[in-house]
């Protein structure tokens, strides 16, 4: 599979995984969230989102044939507002969306799921990585970035998203980050999740291990 094919979603989840070992690494809201932030990304490419001043607006109700960007739009037109895209990320309730792009790429092959059960009760799905070189494809443009070169507007979007939700920073030395900083300064989408984050006080114990559990009635 080549990155070419992936969204900003799919891109951003393969970031957030530990390539060794699958592990997560960033709290489930937080990933969640910049997810959700990825998804308006994705529409605001394919024309079916447009910002409009300091909001963000549906400007095209056709579906792209993405379920899970089909959903968001479908959410958006319902709500029938313009919203900042902070509020949009609240919004579109993206509670357990993560668990969405794991089985969906996993589905596609990039991830292996183990399923066990805790206690041997709870049943429980483990995420490894089954083919690497999605991620080290995308690994690998942000890091030619970083090294300073110039990125395209889409490279420099997917940059904000790792960047603002944390998983950057367990990529590559940032160096203080004032380059990353500066390219991404503008981004809105970077800047929802920032302002999420800016916001939201980490709880402890949040941090995922790489495990979904698929009781308590998730999808």
């Amino acid at each position: 599979m080549s990155s070419e094919q992936l969204t900003f979603a799919e891109e951003l989840i393969l970031l957030a995984h530990r390539e060794t070992d699958g592990k997560q690494l960033i709290p489930n809201n937080v990933l969640n969230v910049s997810l959700s932030a990825a998804e308006l990304a994705d529409l605001a490419e394919l024309g079916r989102v447009e910002l409009r001043g300091a909001n963000l607006a549906v400007a095209d109700r056709r579906p792209v044939g993405d379920p899970e960007l089909d959903a968001v739009l479908t959410r958006m037109v319902k709500v029938g507002k313009e919203l900042t895209p902070s509020r949009w990320l609240i919004m579109i309730n993206p509670v357990r969306k993560y668990r969405h792009y794991l089985r969906r790429l996993a589905e596609r092959g990039v991830f292996g799921a183990a399923r066990s059960r805790t206690l041997g009760l709870i049943p429980v799905e483990r995420y490894e990585y089954a083919d690497v070189a999605p991620l080290r494809e995308v690994r690998a443009l942000l890091g030619r970035v970083l090294r300073g070169n110039k990125p395209d507007a889409r490279t420099v979007t997917l940059l904000a998203l790792a960047h603002r939700s944390g998983v950057l920073g367990h990529l590559f030395d940032l160096d203080g980050g004032k380059r990353v900083e500066e390219l991404v300064r503008d981004d809105w989408a970077g800047q929802a999740v920032k302002t999420y984050v800016d916001k939201t006080t980490k709880k402890p114990g949040d941090l995922a291990d790489g495990m979904t559990l698929l009781s308590s009635g998730g999808s």
